[in-house]
């Protein structure tokens, strides 16, 4: 008999995976092209010293513009490919070490700006995440191949349509027209602007001390919520490494899962039996739930406990065992360190007030 709803769960779970493997590959793209485009300039680009002339205003987002000296001997005016709405550090006459590429030196990147390179490597590992989460939850089968074959053909079928128009009109290619209106809106078309001509508008002064205010005034509970994350991560630091260096290891299997309902999602808790060191047989329940479950019940597993103490035993996931602490940790720093520089930026603020 065709088993109908078979079929059906089949195929959803093969949209599933094959939808977040294209989440995987969108995450690996761009983090690819943030992370190539660090090291091309790394590679090609010459190291000069700059001096800040000045911004270019591009809506809401400034970019500075330098002037600097060749390795011809040549000064030079060039616009930074990268900008921001914060006139922070760009005052005028401010020192920076620039990356110019020699073929076009009307555009430059501060050497020391880091931040893109650090989201393209955020954005693959998320991307390597996705990847390991899509292959550990559902089964690779005939339906994954088939829905792949659909989502392709439905991507040449639109690639196909922007390419040659029903009407058969010569239009061009949106993503060459996209990178067309992204080399002129580089081009220089805004006169360069003095930083403390921009701080002395009236708008502009009100707004920068509008902003300010609020973010001082929830610095103490990103103080608070770093110090907290980084108190939790130590505290998951240590079970876990008493775990790794006094624990012991056995097999287990998954018996069965615990659910747990919110709202309209349900969160699967593996179930795990085992036999310790001593040949007692235990039923534990993880701490780690997902949806959809990483686990298929009757699967084979390695379970990591203390002897003698009860409610111990865990999943042993090697490396990833460490995956939580790890994120709190780099939660806990980044919040401390965002509370920090403003607290810093008030006490300088405050300091011209209190001198006599």
């Amino acid at each position: 008999m065709f088993d109908l709803f078979g079929l059906f769960a089949n195929t959803l779970s093969a949209v599933n995976q094959v939808a977040a493997f294209m989440g995987a590959l969108a995450c690996w793209g761009f983090g690819g092209l943030l992370v190539g485009s660090a090291v091309y300039w790394r590679l090609h680009a010459v190291r000069v010293s700059g001096e800040v002339i000045g911004v270019r205003r591009k809506g809401n987002c400034y970019n500075s513009v330098y002037r600097y000296l060749a390795p011809s001997g040549e000064t030079c005016e060039a616009t930074s490919i990268e900008g921001s709405g914060s006139l922070r550090g760009r005052d005028t006459g401010t020192q920076v070490p620039l990356l110019v590429i020699p073929d076009k030196p009307q555009e430059v990147q501060e050497a020391r700006d880091h931040i893109f390179t650090v989201v393209g490597v955020v954005l693959l590992a998320v991307g390597a995440g996705i990847f390991w989460f899509a292959v550990r939850s559902w089964h690779v089968g005939p339906m994954t191949w088939v829905v792949a074959l659909v989502f392709v053909v439905h991507l040449l079928n639109g690639l196909r349509k922007i390419v040659v128009p029903g009407d058969k009109s010569p239009r061009p290619f949106r993503l060459r027209g996209l990178i067309a209106r992204k080399e002129a809106a580089a081009m220089p078309a805004s006169a360069v602007v003095r930083v403390e001509d921009l701080a002395a508008l009236p708008e502009n002064r009100a707004r920068q001390v509008a902003q300010r205010a609020q973010l001082r005034r929830l610095a103490p509970f990103f103080l608070l919520a770093g110090l907290g994350c980084l108190a939790l991560g130590v505290h998951q630091s240590k079970g876990l490494l008493r775990l790794e260096s006094s624990g012991m290891r056995a097999p287990g299997v998954v018996s069965s899962f615990s659910t747990s309902r919110s709202d309209n999602s349900v969160t699967y808790y593996p179930v795990v039996t085992y036999t310790d060191g001593a040949g007692h047989r235990t039923v534990f329940k993880d701490h780690t739930g997902t949806s959809p479950p990483l686990y298929r019940v009757g699967e084979a597993i390695t379970v990591l406990y203390l002897p003698q103490v009860s409610g111990s035993a865990i999943i042993d996931r090697g490396p990833w065992n460490w995956l939580p602490s790890g994120i709190l940790y780099l939660l806990g720093a980044g919040l401390s360190a965002l509370a920090l520089a403003l607290l810093r930026g008030r006490s300088a603020a405050l300091a011209p007030a209190l001198d006599p």
